[in-house]
């Protein structure tokens, strides 16, 4: 439980983050946020998003207390993503805010491991007019209720249609000597996406890097954020981890292995290291085993 507390209070930060850069939210005619749950439509009246850093940030605001519903698709194109934050990384999450808060504050798709809790579809974003649209459905979790009937929402038939993107650039230019190698059961893992990112939460800092391919597959590493070069093993629950996350079918893996830090320039923010691992069924509905080899990292984090 206390991970999942951890966890929330992660996601809100980045929330809190996100929304700062997004831009001044109003309705126009044409555009549309709802989603259906608890018996009623939840219909926005403002609805704002931004694309940046290879992050899509989608919100809808209902009233003037606030209720909110939100969208975080790391990525930056269109295609279809499965949905749910689980062990401490954070992959595409939907969120529900309740009115200030006032009841149980946040319901969010945390996964147990194994199954997706929901589907975001990024139709179209159409970069000469500066929109996003799509549909969504989800299972929203607050772990803070405990074993209720109130514990799980669902959340269907959500469509954004036309909502206002703002962004720099759809792509970010890449930064260099970033780069990514592994091995899957002797097959080349290609990502499309790799990003590093330097969290803290409750006084511990970690740096979190992950890989990703298709848009739903990923390796994700994490390492404590003041690591020194040397000779390592993979932990479980805390850091040093890493994991191997599959969508299709919903499978997570957990990391049986070792790593080596070669360099770490705090000061610059860059980690470089190899590791290998079996990637171990983890949770209720995984199987079977992966190995993961020749993996290299030359990271550069934010």
């Amino acid at each position: 439980m206390k991970k999942i507390i951890h966890l929330l209070t992660l996601f809100v930060a980045v929330v809190c983050v996100s929304c700062e850069k997004e831009p001044s939210r109003a309705r126009l005619p044409d555009v549309e946020f709802r989603v259906d749950f608890d018996g009623q439509t939840f219909e926005a009246d403002q609805v704002g998003a931004t694309i940046l850093n290879n992050v899509i940030n989608i919100t809808g605001i209902r009233g003037v207390n606030n209720e909110e519903v939100k969208l975080t698709i790391m990525n930056n194109s269109e295609g279809v993503y499965q949905l749910g934050v689980q062990n401490g990384s954070m992959l595409h999450i939907a969120s529900y805010n309740e009115s200030d808060n006032s009841d149980n504050g946040t319901w969010i798709t945390l996964t147990d491991g194994v199954a997706s809790q929901g589907t975001a579809i990024i139709t179209e974003i159409d970069q000469i007019h500066k929109t996003i649209s799509g549909n969504f459905s989800f299972t929203g979790n607050n772990p803070s209720v405990g074993n209720t009937d109130n514990f799980i929402r669902e959340f269907t038939n959500g469509i954004f249609v036309n909502v206002p993107y703002s962004s720099e650039v759809i792509s970010p230019p890449p930064v260099i000597n970033n780069s990514f190698t592994a091995m899957i059961d002797d097959v080349e893992f290609e990502e499309d996406i790799l990003s590093g990112a330097l969290t803290s939460l409750s006084g511990i800092t970690n740096i979190n890097i992950i890989a990703t391919r298709n848009g739903v597959d990923s390796i994700g590493l994490t390492f404590p954020g003041d690591i020194a070069p040397g000779d390592y093993d993979f932990a479980l629950g805390v850091a040093p981890l890493g994991q191997y996350n599959i969508f299709t079918p919903a499978a997570s893996h957990i990391a049986d292995g070792s790593f080596t830090i070669t360099t770490h320039d705090i000061p610059n923010k860059r980690i470089v290291g190899t590791f290998s691992f079996v990637a171990e069924a983890f949770g209720g509905g995984a199987t079977g085993s992966y190995d993961i080899t020749a993996g290299s990292f030359d990271v550069t984090y934010e």
